[in-house]
């Protein structure tokens, strides 16, 4: 199954280059393909759309199979699993990774790893005489 496939993908790539192409040697090529039976061809581009399809769909398990994992992980599962919950605002949860303020790798896993200096660290962790809230809750 995997060679008619692969066959078939071929078959309607290089179909699509010679109807692209304006060389002249691939226009004769063209006429000519033109005279040549259309059911094979036919089959070749649908045996071709199967395969995307079955292509996709196995990338879509791998993504949501992944998924699963990092949200299975106790310590590093916690954002996606947060993201859910309604209190939450996705758009500035992922704000400062998008906004480029981010200082290197060590950043990241320091957030990963609830490691960053923050009030509720001071508080909480450090038994610091802080306020626990954040600059946007205070």
């Amino acid at each position: 199954m995997q060679i008619k496939a692969a066959h078939a993908v071929e078959v309607t790539n290089l179909v699509e280059y010679v109807d692209r192409k304006e060389d002249p040697l691939v226009q004769v090529v063209r006429t000519h393909q033109h005279d040549i039976d259309s059911a094979v061809l036919q089959t070749a581009r649908c045996c071709k759309t199967q395969v995307l399809r079955e292509i996709r769909k196995i990338k879509d398990c791998i993504a949501q199979k992944t998924k699963e994992r990092w949200q299975g992980k106790r310590m590093h599962g916690q954002l996606p699993r947060n993201l859910g919950e309604k209190l939450v605002d996705i758009e500035q949860s992922y704000h400062w990774l998008k906004s480029g303020d981010i200082k290197g790798e060590s950043t990241i896993v320091a957030a990963q790893d609830q490691a960053i200096n923050t009030n509720y660290f001071k508080n909480k962790i450090l038994k610091e005489e802080i306020v626990s809230k954040c600059q946007l809750c205070k």
